[in-house]
């Protein structure tokens, strides 16, 4: 999981998704709440973080005297609250292609959120760490 490469400094940061309707949070995004003492909730709860489609939000977070990029992407309004749909590939592109203009490295995505197929879509031609 992600929050294992981070306590392991093999990352820097993650590429997370968000949706307008995860109250409360889900996946990764949901995990890493966890771990950061509910920093992404205090997001949504100030409205900063809405999930909404085209969204961006780059959170950047100390932890163990070290500091964490988390670059959010909104991924719109869920249909369904028990069925978490497959990510787009131009979601996920979008995501690499801000990672690079922010020039964002050792970051890491969770292929259960991203759906990430098995020839990773480009990701690990650019260093990005792919948990499972």
């Amino acid at each position: 999981m992600v929050d294992y490469a981070l306590s392991q400094n093999k990352i820097s940061g993650v590429m997370l998704v968000c949706f307008e309707n995860d109250r409360p949070l889900q996946g990764t995004i949901a995990t890493l709440d966890w771990r950061f003492n509910g920093h992404f909730t205090q997001l949504q709860k100030k409205q900063l973080l809405t999930g909404a489609e085209g969204e961006v939000i780059l959170a950047p977070l100390r932890w163990n005297q070290k500091i964490y990029q988390f670059l959010i992407l909104g991924g719109g309004f869920l249909d369904s609250e028990l069925e978490r749909p497959v990510r787009s590939k131009k979601l996920f592109e979008a995501g690499l292609k801000k990672m690079d203009e922010l020039k964002l490295g050792k970051m890491g995505v969770s292929r259960k959120d991203w759906n990430i197929p098995e020839d990773h879509a480009g990701a690990l031609e650019r260093g990005i760490w792919i948990a499972n």
